[in-house]
């Protein structure tokens, strides 16, 4: 009789049979590498990253892509991979309860000339939220004449930058256009406007029309004749305001600071060191997860 081996010889005549290790399937791989490993730590960190980037997105920062030429010059619409994409400053003017209207608390309010991503006020414009440039201040009468912003009978001198871009269109404008363009595709645009964005606030010189409310703005694109904006849907109230766009991001031949922001010591710790943060945490996390997988594949 052959001995048996003492390797399985175990006190009681009883043996210890090992299981052979089972194979992890590619797609369990690609699973684990993206998940890291299904213990609770993993989970609870996961929980703790979502929350974190909601809590950024909803209260600190977060970024737009510009889907129309409303805003051209200063910001280019275009597709998903060539139109513009902003970063919005969300506390810049205070703290608001994530993803609503309702403000926290309040500690700035929006000045002339700021860039401002608010909600749509007419869900027939498709769009959930609108870029504009804020004109017109609470309090303040705005009339748009021979193709200048008058603040309360006062002719409105544009920033240096922008100035030799702007030119508002205003009712009588569009009717000069109409009669004398040979231009037939700006013929169909002055037409559209006219039968489905009628100007009215800040061109039809009733209180009504040019008498801005307490708490509500004043907003227009800087693309004037292709821009649906406050001459045709009014006043922007403060809650509907989002934030603050100050800089273009994306694409990289078109990245700019609207704020003098990056030129602070912060705004360059903010602009290059938090990108650099973020990629360091990001390269760190891939290197445990991949260390995570190998241990689970020797365990298993």
């Amino acid at each position: 009789m052959e001995s048996i081996p003492n390797s399985n010889r175990e006190e009681g005549n009883s043996f210890d049979y090992q299981v052979a290790p089972q194979k992890i399937s590619k797609s369990k791989r690609i699973i684990l590498f993206i998940t890291g490993p299904w213990t609770l730590r993993n989970a609870i960190e996961w929980i703790l990253l979502i929350v974190g980037i909601l809590i950024i997105k909803g209260f600190i920062l977060d970024q737009y892509l510009i889907p129309s030429d409303s805003m051209e010059p200063t910001l280019r619409g275009g597709g998903l991979f060539t139109g513009d994409r902003v970063l919005v400053n969300k506390c810049i003017y205070g703290i608001r309860i994530p993803f609503t209207t309702t403000w926290v608390t309040r500690w700035a309010y929006p000045e002339r000339w700021d860039i401002i991503i608010f909600k749509s006020p007419e869900k027939k414009l498709w769009r959930e939220n609108l870029i504009k440039r804020v004109v017109g201040l609470p309090g303040e009468t705005v009339v748009i004449r021979n193709g200048k912003v008058e603040i309360n009978g006062k002719e409105l001198e544009p920033p240096p930058s922008i100035q030799s871009k702007l030119f508002y269109y205003n009712q009588k404008d569009l009717l000069y256009l109409l009669f004398t363009t040979e231009d037939e595709n700006l013929y169909k645009t002055i037409l559209r406007i006219f039968e489905k964005y009628p100007y009215r606030y800040g061109c039809i010189e009733s209180e009504e029309f040019i008498k801005v409310p307490p708490g509500h703005y004043f907003v227009l694109g800087d693309n004037s004749l292709n821009s649906i904006d406050s001459r045709y849907y009014g006043w922007i109230p403060e809650k509907d305001i989002i934030g603050r766009a100050f800089a273009i991001w994306w694409p990289i031949n078109r990245m700019k600071d609207f704020t003098g922001f990056s030129n602070t010591w912060y705004g360059k710790i903010t602009i290059f060191g938090l990108p650099l943060l973020v990629i360091t945490i990001c390269v760190y996390l891939i290197y445990q997860q991949l260390r995570n997988i190998r241990s689970s594949v020797k365990n298993e």
